[in-house]
């Protein structure tokens, strides 16, 4: 298996394991008897928390992954994806992040147009987001196969 190959789906574990603790932490300390206020308060800094969250533990992982890696093929890390197809198949990968995002987004509206709660809004914009992220990186491992 190539690098290009390898690194979306390292990616893929990155933000599967990061979403997973991450929402484990924020269900274990939600109090679920609060007022609307402190709730839309707590949901928000928790979306925002979430941004460098995922920035540093892909970061991170990512330096660990090359690290195990150089050391168990005894070869150095090249640099993937910076031809024009590596661009094609990043924009690919980013369009298809982009409509799983927003299908998501505009159905979260939608259910919280038709009552639905607010627990339960933020909740569906979380897992808008981890959807989203799963679809780039299988995308970006699928067109790298391709060889789109």
């Amino acid at each position: 298996m190539t690098t290009q190959e390898k690194r979306p789906l390292v990616f893929l574990t990155i933000d599967i394991l990061t979403f997973s603790i991450y929402f484990g932490i924020l269900l274990n300390t939600y109090k679920g008897d609060t007022n609307s206020t402190d709730e839309l308060f707590f949901w928000s800094t928790s979306i925002l928390i979430l941004i460098p969250v995922i920035i540093i533990s892909r970061i991170i992982l990512y330096v660990l992954y090359s690290i195990f890696n150089t050391i168990t093929t005894k070869e150095k890390e090249e640099k993937f994806l910076i031809d024009e197809l590596g661009e094609i198949i990043k924009l690919k990968a980013k369009r298809n992040f982009n409509t799983t995002f927003m299908l998501g987004f505009v159905t979260t509206m939608i259910l919280l147009s038709i009552g639905l709660s607010i627990t339960l809004m933020f909740k569906m914009f979380f897992f808008s987001i981890f959807s989203a992220f799963i679809v780039q990186n299988i995308s970006e491992y699928y067109y790298v196969k391709k060889g789109i």
